[in-house]
């Protein structure tokens, strides 16, 4: 029997009615884990996951390099990957240089370093702020020193973000493989690169110290990328000498830094100038063949052979005679003139107070002394080494000139007495200090005391200006730091001309890490000057004090400053106007 159309009808319309009620559950299951799958999304965003940036993608094995952030050129980013891949390869962990540009968030680097396993190093950059993170498998391939160096080096400073990056990697490569050539710019090709670490290596055996050729991109001014990347890089590594170069738009630069006792161990050709090598263009733009001969220009000083031996010392007798002649008997006759007492023969050491003393109006310019070294009356108490009475004495000596703001009333100095006559004695700066300060052991030298020899020009010498560095540094030679500003607001202004300056191998940072941050990378210096204060005769000054880095290249002797002057203490309290500096000769 047929079932009649309209109740088939009926049964397929509530058949279809009971599966639409069915289907609610099922959309309503389905739009409410819709609605989870969207909260899990917004609370993931919390979160700046690696790679949810379109443009980023994430991690990949076998690449190390992810410049997202354009940071690298084509060069360094191969360079980079290179360096990078060989780190790795030497068990000293996995290796990620990651930037991203500076309108993207940047991940924090432990959530980086832990999501793609980096347990080597990371270098981290969003625009132009650089991070670095070391792991546990690169820190233990690492000595202690190798160490303080990188973490002392832990954001690029003065180098670029690109230069920094290179630096980083080129060393801590050549930390893990025992080598000494760190090149961050990929300059050099194998066999440049093998040339510069055989030169690394025999000048080392040579000089008895470790020898490292660090070689960087130097921006636009690779003289001052060289000097800042190698400066204070030998006090990391003990007995050290770095040859510090930098290279780019086909230029070079360089500085040479070595730990003390290193200074006469060894000599520089062309193109050094002394340790700094200024701007040079490669010749016929091959910077590599440059890089290796400024390398190859730094030698242990030669040996004479033995047959020239004989007619090398009957020339330097000859020479030595006709020139020390007249300059042993010059100062003997300049002092009889002057009525100024020599060096004691057979001197008894002592101890003397500066009671007074007074200007005669003479200056003389000698070896021993130096330039325009003013002849002082001194009255003296002078006190035998061996004991007794002090007793008063006067007398006459030439005060070299970097001595004068250290010769003052109440300061202790060493003397020489004559033991036929007490009354004749003379003076040895070598031993003097500051009002107040006790007595020096015989044949010491008391804190502010530098022993200062000359040569025939009148020009201190290099080793005897670094032991003045040295005072800067231990405080008993005064330095400009937060009281410049103060200075110039309040001071004597007036004008000083350079005598001499070299840098302290530290910075403002080092000295003061509260002062204004667009000051903390400048580099402190040492100055010895001349001052010219309205209606007052030049007087010298000497003391520690910042040097800008826009203004580096125009500290040297001769150029003139404008100053302002604590006249109490006018020979250390001196701050430089370098918002004038320098003035026109």
């Amino acid at each position: 029997m047929k079932t009649p159309p309209g109740l088939k009808r009926e049964s397929t319309s509530s058949g279809a009615a009971g599966r639409e009620r069915h289907a609610w559950p099922q959309l309503l299951a389905a739009l409410g884990l819709s609605l989870l799958g969207f909260l899990a999304i917004g609370l993931a965003g919390a979160r700046p996951a690696i790679g949810a940036d379109p443009t980023i993608s994430p991690f990949e094995q076998g690449r190390h390099v992810y410049d997202y952030g354009k940071v690298l050129s084509t060069l360094s980013a191969t360079t980079a990957e290179a360096l990078a891949a060989h780190i790795d390869a030497a068990g000293a962990g996995r290796v990620a240089v990651y930037t991203v540009p500076e309108e993207v968030t940047m991940p924090a680097s432990a959530a980086i370093a832990q999501d793609w396993n980096v347990d080597g190093l990371l270098l981290t950059a969003r625009g132009t702020y650089g991070q670095l993170k070391l792991g546990s498998a690169l820190t233990a391939k690492l000595s202690a020193n190798q160490l303080k160096f990188i973490n002392g080096n832990s954001s690029p400073g003065q180098a670029t973000t690109e230069s920094w990056f290179l630096s980083t990697l080129a060393r801590i490569d050549a930390f893990v493989s025992g080598t000494h050539v760190f090149d961050g710019t990929g300059i050099l090709d194998a066999g440049g690169k093998q040339q510069a670490e055989t030169a690394a290596k025999n000048l080392g055996s040579a000089i008895g110290a470790n020898v490292y050729v660090d070689i960087a991109i130097g921006s636009d001014d690779p003289s001052t990328m060289a000097f800042f990347n190698g400066a204070g890089m030998s006090s990391d590594f003990g007995n050290t000498l770095v040859i510090a170069l930098a290279a780019s738009n086909g230029q070079i630069g360089g500085y040479i830094d070595y730990s003390s006792g290193l200074s006469d161990s060894y000599t520089t050709g062309a193109p050094w100038r002394s340790n700094t090598l200024s701007n040079e263009t490669a010749p016929n733009g091959d910077v590599q063949a440059a890089l290796l001969s400024a390398i190859d220009a730094v030698q242990k000083p030669p040996l004479i052979s033995s047959d020239m031996i004989i007619v090398i010392v009957f020339v330097v007798i000859v020479v030595l005679f006709s020139i020390t002649a007249p300059l042993l008997w010059g100062p003997w006759l300049i002092r009889k003139l002057a009525g100024i007492t020599g060096p004691i023969k057979n001197g008894l050491p002592g101890d003397a107070i500066i009671e007074s003393i007074a200007d005669t109006g003479t200056t003389v310019s000698m070896p021993g002394v130096g330039p325009n070294a003013p002849d002082y009356k001194f009255v003296l108490q002078v006190t035998p080494a061996g004991g007794g009475a002090p007793y008063q004495v006067e007398t006459k000596a030439l005060v070299p000139r970097l001595f004068i703001p250290m010769t003052v009333p109440g300061a202790r100095i060493g003397v020489l007495i004559d033991p036929a006559n007490p009354q004749k004695v003379s003076l040895d700066f070598s031993r003097i200090g500051g009002p107040g300060a006790e007595a020096a052991d015989v044949g010491s030298t008391p804190p502010g005391g530098f022993s200062m020899a000359f040569d025939a020009s009148g020009q201190p010498s290099a080793t005897d200006v670094a032991t003045l560095a040295g005072g800067v540094r231990s405080g008993s030679v005064k330095q400009i730091k937060g009281s410049a500003a103060q200075l110039l607001a309040t001071g004597t202004h007036g004008t000083a001309v350079i005598t001499t300056a070299m840098p302290l191998g530290k910075t403002v940072r080092d000295i003061d890490p509260t002062a204004s941050p667009d000051r903390l990378n400048d580099p402190m210096w040492l100055f010895t000057v001349e001052v010219s204060l309205a209606g007052q005769a030049p007087f010298p000054a000497v003391f520690g004090h910042r040097a800008p880095l826009a203004k580096l290249a125009s500290v040297a002797p001769g150029v003139k400053l404008a100053v302002a002057v604590d006249e109490s203490d006018k020979n250390n309290e001196v701050a430089i106007d370098w918002d004038r500096s320098p003035l026109a000769s």
